[in-house]
């Protein structure tokens, strides 16, 4: 009878062992980290058509929108009525569209007193009359919408005239816990907080000292150039790392904390949503399109490098012929194909959603728009770092990125905020990244097998 080849208990796990090198090497040669998906939206006010058309053809999947409590209810003898906004909510759902709902904005039988003399909208809300509003709207609209911006930008007296503690004590915490009582599972988004001033950290110190563990998404409102001096704050002293001037050794001046900066101060791990940022530019204005797709272009690659921030909400959709606002991706115009006219920054929008696969996209970094590196270059041919547009990177950035470009040395810049065991990381493709490392394993993993082949016995001790 013909014997039966075996393979030795000592053999076996040696094998093992170098199948499971191979494996490792294989994920560190062809994979990165990564982490979920990235999402993009739109403010479209109270628009139920244009404002919705527009983010739709973009390819994005947010829009925010003013769902004001003096509209729903300005009589304290009626219930709330919800008909503008179930027109808004249903149009933006028929269109694939996620809704955030921004909840502010008092009537004036609800007003503690009008301090500023300045109308009611901004009062502080007396008693636990936010709340009960907040209690109506979740429960009218908890199949369709599930997060909610509790007020918008409060430490700007236009909008909120109280103190950080009149609004954590009036509308934070009351909102916030009527809101996961009418639904558990829905999401509290705030403080929404303008990063115009110097006084919005304290309003985000106030804010997560109070709720921390009743915000579910940290929001807040960004709007700053791109730049590398340290004469003004730019975008990123704003978001995650605040401004120091120092003379002859000395420091002359310290800015207020960004609010990535007092969201680690608190512990605070929830992710962070920009709902506000954007750039002005006049239809039909070439030089003032650029700057905004410019402007655009750098947010979406300094949100590329940082997984803690998952969405961005941009204002805002569309601008009204002769309004004197500008900030739309596009110009309403009725004769227009689709109704609008859209300006230049929303080809950008389109290709970044449509190739990036952080956005959603299904093509790659040297197709998809955006500098992804900082080096000036954007996508195949112009960046040689692309063999190809399906390169899955534009390589290596450099020290000192052109145009305060957001990619690796930018003012703030952090590409290694999220470490691989970062839960929110998964893996990218890529054949292009951590080469030495693979090849090392790979080398360990064949003499290991070689080793097993040639009938290697570890020496007996």
């Amino acid at each position: 009878m013909a014997s039966r080849a075996t393979t030795s208990p000592r053999r076996a796990r040696i094998r093992r062992a170098a199948t499971w090198l191979l494996v490792v090497a294989a994920t560190v040669l062809f994979c990165e980290p990564t982490h979920a998906e990235q999402q993009l939206g739109l403010n479209v006010h109270q628009s139920t058509s244009f404002g919705l058309d527009i983010t739709r053809d973009a390819g994005l999947r947010w829009v925010r929108i003013d769902l004001n409590w003096f509209n729903a209810q300005p009589s304290e003898n009626k219930p709330p009525s919800f008909d503008l906004f179930d027109t808004i909510v249903d149009e933006a759902l028929s269109r694939g569209l996620s809704v955030l709902a921004v909840i502010g904005y008092g009537p004036q039988w609800a007003s503690s007193g009008d301090t500023k003399d300045d109308g009611h909208i901004n009062d502080v809300p007396k008693g636990a009359t936010y709340a009960a509003f907040v209690t109506a709207t979740v429960e009218h609209f908890k199949d369709r919408v599930t997060h909610y911006e509790l007020w918008n930008e409060p430490n700007l007296g236009d909008f909120f005239e109280g103190t950080p503690e009149q609004y954590v004590q009036t509308v934070l915490l009351p909102g916030a816990d009527a809101l996961h009582a009418a639904c558990p599972s829905c999401k509290v988004v705030g403080p929404g907080l303008a990063t115009v001033g110097g006084a919005y950290d304290v309003w985000m110190d106030a804010a997560l000292s109070a709720a921390k563990d009743r915000i579910d998404i940290v929001s807040g409102h960004v709007y700053a150039d791109f730049h590398q001096d340290k004469l003004s704050d730019n975008f990123f002293n704003k978001l995650e790392q605040h401004r120091t001037v120092e003379i002859g050794g000395t420091v002359v001046y310290v800015g207020p904390l960004s609010l990535r900066e007092v969201m680690q101060q608190h512990g605070v791990t929830a992710p962070f949503w920009l709902t506000e940022t954007g750039q002005t530019a006049t239809y039909g204005d070439g030089a003032q399109e650029q700057e905004q797709l410019l402007y655009y272009r750098h947010v979406l690659e300094a949100m590329l490098t940082r997984p803690w921030w998952t969405t961005t909400i941009f204002y805002e959709a569309f601008d009204i012929a002769d309004s004197g606002h500008t900030w739309g991706v596009a110009l309403v115009d009725e004769q227009a194909p689709g109704g609008y006219r859209p300006k230049a920054v929303m080809a950008l929008l389109k290709k970044a959603v449509s190739s990036q696969p952080a956005f959603g996209g299904n093509g790659s970094d040297c197709n998809d728009g955006l500098d992804n590196e900082g080096d000036g270059l954007v996508d195949y041919p112009l960046d040689p770092d692309c063999a190809s547009a399906l390169g899955k990177s534009e390589g290596d950035p450099p020290l000192d990125p052109p145009d305060g470009g957001a990619g690796g040395g930018s003012v703030g810049s952090d590409k290694a905020d999220a470490p691989a065991s970062d839960p929110s990381c998964g893996c990218r493709v890529t054949g292009e990244r951590n080469q030495p490392q693979a090849f090392v394993l790979l080398l360990v993993a064949f003499a290991v097998g070689s080793s097993v082949r040639r009938g290697y016995r570890p020496r007996r001790r």
